[in-house]
């Protein structure tokens, strides 16, 4: 198998992390148990690295054209916008990089370009800004599948309506399947020839979101153009590897780590009451971005600290518990009235007795995560 895809620093605050992965690296790691002996195609500033050596020692063959300098993500919390550095405006363009093989998934690229010549391609361009056509760089694939997110899908199209979209990229492309990946509602296969299949979203122990598109992109290509699955099986598979390293926040996986793994029941989004208060610049910041993730997420959030909004139909309850003390949030149990409650308690925030676990509450210390829980107990609360 074949990867061609980026190679960056990537960063974040809370929680922290700081590794070299990029979408061409993580997908590498990701199949290395999977498919030893892998190839990844990238661009480096250094061939000498710790980062290429330890490739290197997971198998994984290494390709390399030279660009000058680093390129850095940068993140406040893994669901925000990471910074990028240089900006993208200033990254040299390097001379494309050519790929043929049997199987090859090739990533969109900020600093070059790949052309591809496979039996089975798969094509992630990882933007929603005039994405590149598959072929237009003289790129050819016997057969083509492309995977990318909804936004992606729509901008790629020009169209809201997802069925529409994706009829309209494979007529232009010649895709054989254009996968669709959907949040917590899953992903969704389109196959030429019309067949429309859902492929639920599995249930993590926690939710690191860093990367996750670029693992279900490499497993994808993994079971479909290297082994021959179906792609709804090579979807659904891809969505269990996702849910694992989300729990894992490491890599690579073994193939225990896929079993036992429970579907999200999702009929709708739902909608989440967000409790917490807004007293300081902390307070206020946590509880916006927490509003403007579940929105991005699909999910209709009431929040009575910003917008003195009151909602009786709340399928969930998020509390942020900074500011809050013991009676409060015991207000805010009694009040939810048997529908589940996530609760955010970071490390530091000092609250006690009301936080104890029962059968519809949940209590974490990670943000993403908690934005997820909340949004899976609302969507399997829709009746």
């Amino acid at each position: 198998m074949h990867i061609v895809g980026g190679l960056y620093r990537e960063q974040c605050c809370i929680p922290a992390w700081d590794a070299i992965f990029g979408s061409g690296g993580r997908a590498a790691v990701a199949v290395s148990t999977l498919s030893p002996g892998s190839t990844l195609h990238t661009y480096s500033e250094d061939f000498d690295s710790e980062s290429v050596a330890s490739l290197k020692k997971l198998g994984i063959e290494m390709r390399l054209s030279l660009r000058p300098t680093a390129i850095v993500f940068t993140y406040f919390h893994p669901l925000s916008r990471p910074l990028i550095q240089p900006p993208t405006a200033e990254i040299e363009c390097q001379s494309k990089i050519q790929v043929s093989g049997d199987a090859v998934l090739r990533f969109g690229f900020l600093e070059g370009d790949a052309i591809v010549n496979a039996r089975r391609a798969v094509y992630d361009p990882q933007t929603w800004r005039n994405p590149a056509l598959f072929g237009a760089n003289g790129s050819v694939a016997k057969e083509l599948a492309i995977v990318l997110n909804e936004l992606e899908l729509q901008s790629a199209a020009g169209l809201d309506d997802l069925k529409a979209a994706a009829l309209s990229v494979m007529e232009h492309q010649g895709a054989e399947v254009v996968v669709a990946k959907r949040g917590i509602r899953g992903a969704t296969v389109f196959e030429r020839g019309g067949r429309i299949t859902s492929v639920p979203a599995y249930r993590s122990s926690r939710v690191f979101k860093i990367g996750t598109g670029d693992v279900f992109s490499a497993i994808f290509t993994h079971f479909w153009a290297e082994k021959g699955l179906p792609a709804v099986n090579a979807a659904d598979l891809s969505s269990r590897w996702v849910a694992a390293y989300c729990s894992a926040g490491c890599l690579p996986l073994n193939d225990e780590e896929i079993s036992g793994l429970i579907p999200i029941q999702f009929t709708a989004p739902g909608s989440v009451l967000l409790e917490g208060v807004a007293d300081t610049l902390g307070q206020r910041y946590t509880i916006e971005e927490a509003r403007f993730v579940l929105r991005e997420l699909g999910v209709e959030v009431f929040c009575p600290a910003l917008d003195s909004s009151i909602n009786s139909t709340a399928k969930a309850v998020l509390a942020l518990t900074e500011g809050l003390d013991d009676e409060a949030i015991q207000q805010i149990r009694t009040k939810a009235g048997g529908i589940p409650i996530v609760i955010l308690r970071e490390s530091g925030v000092k609250t006690a007795g009301a936080l104890a676990d029962g059968p519809d509450v949940t209590v974490i210390d990670d943000f993403a995560s908690a934005l997820y829980f909340a949004a899976w107990a609302a969507a399997e609360h829709v009746k």
